[in-house]
């Protein structure tokens, strides 16, 4: 047993971890302050949902974080740092930024990705491209004559 004194006063007592348990600790609920008492732990299911609720490519970059690391537990803060941009930036620009990366080939966007499309305005580029019609013209292209063009000899006028 573990024991917290205050000068000579015992305050608390926790169960001792086992050595291989390492950077472990153990709160009672009745030791902590009122304004913690009522705060909910974090867990896959809880980010998953929030992920969820933003689009289906947001929840497809926690996944991905998720799978990515041996214990899930360390995908924690990495999945609440992406899904905090939307605090910043809307859901919207969020989901199409992590559209955006999956798209680009990054298996596994983190937030340094996504903030990086986000503030330079990459999501916004990306979503205007989608939406252009599709038979506009490409500027890069050049000039393009039509088939009339060459069947009346030279002159689309003729």
């Amino acid at each position: 047993m573990n024991a917290a004194f205050s000068i000579n006063d015992r305050i608390t007592t926790h169960k001792r971890f086992p050595d291989y348990m390492q950077n472990k600790y153990s709160t009672h609920p009745e030791d902590m302050p009122p304004a913690f008492r009522n705060i909910t732990e974090w867990d896959d299911d809880r980010i998953r949902n929030w992920a969820a609720s933003i689009g289906k490519s947001t929840r497809m970059v926690v996944d991905r974080i998720f799978e990515s690391v041996s214990i899930k537990e360390q995908g924690y803060n990495p999945c609440l740092a992406v899904l905090r941009l939307s605090r910043t930036y809307t859901d919207a620009r969020l989901e199409t930024a992590c559209e955006l990366a999956i798209s680009r080939g990054i298996k596994v966007p983190h937030y340094h990705h996504l903030k990086a499309i986000l503030s330079a305005n990459q999501d916004i580029i990306y979503k205007e491209r989608q939406n252009a019609p599709c038979n506009a013209a490409d500027p890069s292209m050049g000039y393009l004559r039509g088939s009339d063009y060459y069947k009346k000899g030279g002159s689309a006028d003729d």
